[in-house]
């Protein structure tokens, strides 16, 4: 089975990027193809066969940008494209 896992971060952030990864394995030990979408970041970890993420977004700046994020958030054209491309 092909299996996409979606999360913001690709790299160890937290408990769900641990928890993810480790699900990840687990369906890689059991026969299955895991693939990874998510925000692309400098120190990502894992990924997808056509290289395809959503632009960084950085929560912690000042920038005049950071007041899209909630409308990118709740629905991504971008990201919907490239999950497109990566299927």
């Amino acid at each position: 089975m092909k299996i996409l896992i979606v999360n913001k971060f690709l790299y160890p952030n937290g408990g769900s990027e641990t928890y993810i990864f480790e699900i990840g394995k687990q369906f890689v030990n059991a026969g299955h193809e895991v693939q990874y979408f998510g925000m692309n970041h400098k120190n990502r970890t894992v990924g997808n066969h056509v290289e395809s993420y959503t632009t960084e977004m950085d929560f912690h700046t000042g920038k005049i940008q950071k007041l899209l994020y909630p409308v990118r958030i709740i629905y991504s054209l971008e990201a919907r494209n490239k999950i497109k491309k990566s299927s």
